[in-house]
């Protein structure tokens, strides 16, 4: 019976001891946020003329539409469908000086619509005297910012053209950078191409 107690005891502390000393596994470190590869196509352009006051060349993989206004104005759509995105233009014709400032003034309020998400704008100034040439482009940066790039181009008297990028779903900036870097890169490139019709 002694014999018995002992060997009971011993088990009861093995097993006390085994389960005290038994830790749990620790849990692997987690990995740092990803995000899924965009294979973007090579830069390749064309230059495009239809009823639009000016012409510019464009990416190869956009597609154009453009819808007349009631008010004298144009929307031009030039969509990249493999993106979800598109930069959406709308053409002005500008009455008087005071129509213009009206419009330049229009730009900039709409730029500060977006602050409220912007963690950072940076302004540049397009300036072409010799093709009448005279805008400002604006990159806006943020996680949900809507429209991380906006231009406007004018030719100081008769003509107004803004543009502004969307995408067709809510932004996350921080995963769409290459994408909206290329697009960034298709914008100057459309500028830098930009001439007025007479």
């Amino acid at each position: 019976m002694k014999r018995q107690s002992y060997i009971y005891i011993i088990v009861v502390t093995l097993w006390a001891a085994l389960a005290v000393s038994c830790k749990p596994k620790p849990l692997p470190e987690p990995k740092p946020m990803g995000y899924f590869r965009i294979d973007l196509p090579e830069h390749q352009y064309r230059r495009i003329d239809t009823t639009m006051p000016f012409t510019c060349e464009q990416s190869v993989h956009a597609t154009t539409t453009i819808e007349p206004q009631p008010n004298n104005s144009l929307w031009i759509n030039v969509t990249y469908p493999d993106f979800g995105a598109a930069f959406r233009f709308t053409c002005f014709t500008v009455k008087n000086a005071d129509s213009l400032r009206k419009l330049m003034v229009s730009e900039d309020k709409m730029v500060k619509f977006h602050y409220q998400k912007a963690d950072d704008v940076q302004y540049s100034v397009i300036r072409d005297p010799e093709a009448h040439i005279w805008g400002q482009t604006y990159e806006i940066y943020g996680k949900q910012v809507a429209t991380p790039f906006q231009f406007w181009l004018t030719d100081s008297a008769h003509r107004f053209v803004r543009a502004t990028l969307y995408f067709d779903f809510a932004p996350n900036n921080d995963s769409l950078k290459p994408v909206i870097d290329y697009l960034k890169e298709d914008a100057m490139h459309l500028i830098n191409s930009f001439a007025w019709k007479p």
